[in-house]
């Protein structure tokens, strides 16, 4: 299996993984408030590594995705745009802003860079 393929998995099964926590299979609270935007940055990391991204830009370009996302959020975007609750924009933006989102975003792009980087010296 080439390494893009690898990553490309990776991303799939994080990608399962975070619409069972959207659903509400693992819980609320700390899992889907903080686990979930951990995995978030991982799949957005495994995405930018598919596409041949060197591990520290896949990691800083997953960070401020997730800033950018969370700066939508600041300004209500979902609202402005109009969107309907619920709607798979309205989803993926989000509607309420948090600083401790900011931290888990942080924390799960170095854990995915930290991972990757232990998993490729181990090659």
């Amino acid at each position: 299996m080439s390494a893009r393929s690898l990553y490309f998995a990776i991303a799939l099964i994080i990608f399962l993984i975070e619409i069972t926590i959207a659903r509400g299979l693992f819980g609320y609270g700390f899992i889907r408030g903080s686990v979930g935007d951990i995995l978030v940055m991982a799949l957005i990391y495994t995405l930018f590594r598919a596409s041949n991204t060197l591990p520290l830009r896949s990691a800083l370009f997953s960070i401020a995705a997730g800033f950018v996302v969370e700066g939508l959020q600041y300004i209500h975007l979902v609202d402005l745009l109009g969107l309907q609750k619920g709607s798979l924009l309205y989803i993926v933006i989000g509607n309420t802003f948090s600083p401790h989102d900011l931290l888990m975003y942080i924390i799960g792009g170095v854990l995915a860079l930290g991972l990757d980087q232990a998993i490729l010296r181990m090659k």
